[in-house]
């Protein structure tokens, strides 16, 4: 395969992995703010729980195409083959460093460096262990929780993310159940009832955001080393929906003043018409 195929295909399931997260950051949003507002969603109740329904199924099928097995579809597991098959495409350095002196030139290779996250750490005993026990040492806050980093080659990376795809295997393939039988296929067994696929397939919102972030992690990855460009995670705006509803609270508060207000001025013409009354008997 050559690059511009390869980047066209990573390019794709980024995309996938991007809308995702997109989706599911609104509707954690959604679940949220319900809380907080619950009163300014209630003005629109059908319209926000119709979105976030589509929002869920959305972001369901998006996943499960990225993690899908079908024969002849791009998966984030295929582009992981792809990318393994043909290496040469790959830098294997993140850059090569080069300084003379004394008129002689001296070439460094500059590895990835990478910090690893929490489902990464188990890969890396070794070094967890080392740069903790140093941490512990200089007496550093909540040394424990700070990320390691390890320095690594192309190839080195790429084995680090098929393990990780390794380790979703059992999340994947509960994704894909639940994709057959229940958002895209009306599977008999689990309209009659005769088959929890729920409860013997379960997704949780964890869940949904490893998958989803291992499909950035693995696509931005490939990506920033055929081109050189580091791809955004989410939209920079993605945490906007407070600001709408904080609006949408003001307005409910401007109408209970304004409802104050005219019961006010509606006593006050009352109030003006009886002694209007009252003068005129006089």
């Amino acid at each position: 395969m050559d690059k511009e195929k390869l980047i066209k295909l990573a390019e794709d399931l980024y995309q996938s992995a991007f809308d995702a997260n997109a989706y599911y950051a609104i509707m954690m949003q959604y679940r949220e703010m319900s809380k907080k507002y619950n009163d300014e969603m209630n003005l629109s109740p059908a319209f926000y729980q119709v979105v976030y329904g589509a929002l869920q199924k959305a972001c369901f099928m998006e996943i499960a195409k990225l993690y899908d097995k079908t024969k002849d579809v791009v998966s984030v597991g295929l582009l992981l083959k792809y990318c393994r098959d043909n290496l040469d495409l790959f830098p294997e350095y993140r850059d090569i460093v080069t300084i003379k002196e004394d008129g002689r030139e001296y070439s460094f290779q500059v590895p990835y460096q990478h910090h690893l996250k929490p489902t990464e750490e188990c890969f890396y005993e070794n070094e967890v262990k080392s740069q903790r026990e140093i941490l512990k040492l200089f007496d550093t806050p909540d040394f424990e929780k700070v990320p390691v980093r390890v320095n690594l080659t192309f190839s080195e990376f790429l084995e680090l993310y098929q393990k990780r795809f390794c380790s979703l295997s059992k999340k994947q393939e509960n994704i894909r159940v639940q994709r057959n039988k229940i958002y895209a296929h009306n599977d008999e067994k689990h309209i009659l009832a005769e088959e929890n696929v729920w409860d013997k397939n379960p997704v949780t919102y964890p869940d949904i955001q490893e998958l989803i972030d291992f499909a950035l992690d693995c696509t931005r990855l490939i990506l920033g080393a055929l081109t050189g460009v580091s791809r955004a995670v989410s939209y920079g705006n993605i945490d906007d929906m407070e600001g709408t509803l904080m609006l949408a609270q003001l307005g409910l508060k401007y109408q209970d003043y304004e409802m104050e207000q005219r019961h006010k001025q509606i006593l006050k013409e009352i109030y003006a018409d009886k002694r209007s009354e009252r003068n005129g008997k006089f």
